[in-house]
């Protein structure tokens, strides 16, 4: 009876873990579980439909918007110059192994 309890509670632990962690999941996280990649635009994507991995692009690309901005406005160029020059950067600083979008918009391991 104890080990059937104690099957049940730590069932029951994982069950509640398992969310924690998933909205605890970090961009290099996401990164390397193949669920996200840098794109051409300069934000990131979503590679494979994952609800936690969908909610951390937003936020991080609601940023990077938001500092794209201020570069555009204190070089005086377009944001569509500063997010196209942004995405080389971080697609050229993407390591081997992590997903980029590719010229003809598909994921592509690097």
């Amino acid at each position: 009876m104890k080990i059937v309890r104690g099957f049940r509670l730590l069932v029951l632990g994982l069950i509640l873990c398992v969310p924690l962690t998933v909205l605890a999941m970090g961009l290099e996280d996401a990164k390397q579980q193949g669920l996200v990649g840098e794109q051409l635009n300069g934000y990131l994507g979503l590679v494979v439909n994952n609800a936690a991995a969908k909610k951390l692009i937003t936020e991080i690309n609601q940023k990077r918007k938001q500092k794209y901005e201020e570069l555009a406005k204190q070089n005086g160029v377009p944001l569509s110059t500063i997010s196209k020059l942004a995405g080389q950067k971080a697609i050229k600083k993407t390591p081997p192994g992590q997903y980029i979008q590719n010229t003809s918009g598909q994921w592509v391991k690097k």
